[in-house]
C-alpha cells in the first residue's frame, strides 16, 4: 500500500498516513524502516494490519538524472508556501487589531504574542504618563489609592489619560482573548482555558489582587511555553 504522511510528531513518535485507498492508518516511530526525516506530505510505501501501518518505507521519487536517462522531462515543483507570512514585531501587532481582531481559531507563536504585548505595554505607559502628569504638583488630600484617585479625576489632563487607557483596554479585549486562544492552541491545549485566565485578571481589577497575581502568572506561563512541533489538531505550525 502507498500513501502520504498526514502528520508526524517526533516528540512522541506517532503519526498518521492517508492511504491511497482513502483510509487513515496510524503508526509509531518503531514502524519506520529508514532513519530519514519525515513530515506532512512524505510519500511512503507500507504494509498494514487493520488501521495500523507497519514496515514503512519512504517512496523515493525518481531523480532528475534518472528521468533524463529515461527520456522523461522532470516536473518543476514549486516550493511549498509557508504556513503564514513571516511578520515583524510591528506586523504582528497590527494584524492582531485588523485581520485577526476576533480570531479564535488557528495558532499563534510566541513571537506574535510578545509583539502584541510589547506595543500594548507602550500604549499603556503613554496613558499612565499622561495620567500622572496631571497630578504632578497638585495637592493630594489624604493617603492611599483613594486619595490619588481623587486627585486624578480632579485634573483634566489625568482624566484624558484615564479615558484613553479605558478606550484602548476595551478595544484590546477581543484581540487579546483571541490571541490567548491561539497561543494555547499552538501549545496543543484547548483555547477556552483563556477564558479562565481573562476572568482571573478581570476579577483582580476590582481589588482582589491575588486573582490578578494568579492570572498574571498563568499568562506568563502560556506566553513562554514553546508551540507544538509541526501540525496539530488546531492547524499547521505558524512558524
Amino acid at each position: 500500500m502507498k500513501g502520504d504522511v498526514l502528520n508526524y510528531d517526533d516528540n512522541v513518535g506517532t503519526g498518521q498516513i492517508s492511504g491511497d485507498d482513502g483510509v487513515r492508518y496510524s503508526f509509531t516511530r518503531a514502524d519506520l524502516k529508514q532513519l530519514v526525516p519525515i513530515g506532512r506530505g512524505t510519500r511512503v510505501d507500507f504494509d498494514f494490519d487493520g488501521k495500523i501501518a507497519k514496515d514503512i518505507y519512504i517512496d523515493t521519487p525518481r531523480t532528475a538524472a534518472s528521468l533524463q536517462t529515461a527520456g522523461v522531462a522532470p516536473a518543476v515543483v514549486a516550493p511549498a508556501a509557508p504556513a503564514e507570512p513571516a511578520l515583524g514585531v510591528w506586523g504582528y501587532y497590527i494584524r492582531a487589531y485588523t485581520a485577526k481582531f476576533a480570531r479564535f481559531s488557528g495558532r499563534a507563536r510566541r513571537k506574535e504574542y510578545w509583539s502584541v504585548a510589547l506595543f500594548s505595554a507602550i500604549v499603556f505607559l503613554i496613558c499612565y504618563a499622561i495620567i500622572f502628569a496631571g497630578v504632578v504638583g497638585r495637592p493630594i488630600y489624604g493617603t492611599g489609592p483613594q486619595a490619588i484617585y481623587q486627585a486624578m479625576i480632579a485634573s483634566p489632563i489625568s482624566v484624558v489619560g484615564l479615558i484613553l487607557a479605558g478606550i484602548y483596554g476595551l478595544i484590546s479585549l477581543l484581540p487579546f482573548v483571541g490571541l490567548l486562544f491561539r497561543r494555547l492552541q499552538d501549545i496543543g491545549w484547548p483555547g477556552w482555558l483563556a477564558l479562565i485566565v481573562v476572568a482571573l485578571n478581570i476579577v483582580g481589577l476590582f481589588g482582589a489582587s491575588v486573582f490578578s497575581m494568579v492570572g498574571g502568572v498563568l499568562t506568563l506561563i502560556i506566553s513562554l511555553i514553546p508551540g507544538h512541533a509541526g501540525e496539530n489538531k488546531y492547524g499547521p505550525s505558524p512558524k
